[in-house]
């Protein structure tokens, strides 16, 4: 796989040192970070979506 540099800032450098575990690449807590943001960013778009739902009234409740 192809390999980049990037800058960060020292202080950037340490706050990925505690989210990682030991023995984490930069590249592995940096992929970790991506996929959680990833996540979230589904999870408050179905939420979102259900509010709208909700909201207009177009839903069937289920008994």
């Amino acid at each position: 796989m192809q390999k980049t540099t990037i800058q960060l800032e020292k202080s950037t450098v340490e706050k990925l040192k505690n989210v990682g575990t030991m023995g984490d690449t930069y590249d592995t807590v940096i992929r970790n970070l991506v996929e959680e943001h990833m996540r979230i960013r589904r999870r408050d778009f179905l939420v979102e979506t259900q509010h709208r739902i909700a909201k207009e009234g177009k839903f069937t409740e289920l008994d």
